[in-house]
């Protein structure tokens, strides 16, 4: 009978190994295949980009008029000048675009002067002029280096001249006035016809006019950048059913591995359930057991069989006796028993009458399943 029952539980506990090994190789076939599917389509369908960095200079020198108090001719961005002794300006433009690896590409730019009369308390324009000083044409890339360096005479009290007038035939007070130079540049990728650098204003030079000292200044928009542009698109845009199959299966990957855990849980061996059951006894009501070494004589007692151990812990506070506990050697059984007088409450924890327990429920399970 020993060995039958021997039997049934190496078949039963080979049954469950092979589940989980079945289990397992499914999850782990499903999520290899979603995963190598997923990246597939991330690797396949990824764009190639060629980096870029931009930076632009704007530098001038003031000639002077001949006048008895400078000895130099020029003088640097550094001073303050004396707007009456102004001649011209001498403004240098440099803009540099470098890219990583070569690519096809055109450029054009432009040389702005943009005249602005504003009240001081207000940010909109009273009078407003655009004259464009230079264009250069759509010219095609060669190198991975564009360099731009262009220097322009500007005629200072030429717009001087003409923002007084205005100023003058208008009574106009409390004004600010500026010549702006900009440099706008405009450099296209011939792959997909986009602009390369994100600003196409590059560099301006902000020059006070109608003032008796000139003090020039550099504004905030020159530029230093860098970025991204395209330099070959992905030949596999249609394959986002790649995407869709690899997610669905590690979807399934997921479930199989909650399957497997809700497997392992719910079918853990009786020896297993044995070990944690009693595991939990003790750690929680160590103090109200009585460890024994010799098993308890129960032939001279009526004895009354428990179901669970917090009815015997209920049946402790009832009575006030110690709960007396045996294991059986080799047997993984554990018998704890509450004596009063002539009765004795036993409840027995045994990885065979767990084993038994699951049994039945399965029994139930499937006769439920049947119906």
């Amino acid at each position: 009978m020993q060995e039958k029952e021997q039997d049934i539980i190496l078949k039963h506990q080979r049954k469950r190994r092979n589940r989980k090994i079945r289990l397992a190789l499914e999850a782990i076939i499903l999520i290899v295949i979603a995963v190598t599917a997923i990246l597939s389509y991330f690797k396949l369908t990824k764009n190639e980009y060629n980096t870029y960095t931009e930076k632009a200079k704007v530098s001038y020198k003031v000639k002077l008029k001949e006048n008895e108090f400078y000895e130099d001719e020029y003088l640097d961005e550094k001073s303050s000048i004396i707007a009456s002794l102004i001649e011209n300006l001498e403004v240098e433009f440099k803009y540099n675009l470098n890219l990583q690896e070569e690519q096809d590409y055109t450029y054009s730019y432009r040389i702005v002067a943009k005249t602005n009369v504003r009240e001081t308390s207000r940010a909109n324009s009273i009078y407003e002029t655009t004259e464009e000083i230079m264009n250069k044409e759509k010219t095609v890339g060669t190198s991975k280096k564009l360099e731009i360096s262009e220097k322009i005479t500007i005629d200072y009290n030429e717009y001087n001249e003409k923002i007084n007038k205005f100023i003058s035939m208008y009574n106009l007070e409390n004004t600010t006035n500026t010549l702006e130079l900009s440099m706008y540049v405009y450099a296209i990728n011939v792959y997909d016809g986009k602009q390369i650098n994100k600003e196409s204003k590059v560099m301006s030079l902000n020059i006070p006019l109608t003032t008796n000292t000139v003090d020039i200044s550099l504004n905030s928009n020159v530029i230093e950048d860098a970025g991204n542009i395209l330099s070959k698109k992905s030949e596999y845009d249609n394959i986002t059913y790649v995407l869709v199959i690899g997610v669905v299966l590690l979807l399934l990957g997921i479930i199989t591995v909650i399957r497997l855990v809700k497997y392992i849980l719910d079918t853990r061996s009786a020896e297993k359930m044995y070990e944690q059951e009693l595991k939990g006894i003790m750690f929680n009501y160590k103090t109200y057991i009585q460890k024994t070494n010799s098993e308890v004589d129960t032939s001279n007692y009526k004895v009354i069989q428990i179901n669970t151990f917090a009815e015997m812990l209920g049946m402790r506070d009832t009575i006030q006796a110690p709960i007396l506990m045996y294991t059986e050697p080799d047997a993984e059984r554990t018998k704890f028993m509450i004596i009063n007088n002539d009765i004795v409450y036993v409840y027995i924890l045994g990885s065979k009458e767990i084993r038994e327990e699951l049994r039945a429920k399965s029994a139930m399970k499937k006769a439920k399943e049947n119906k």
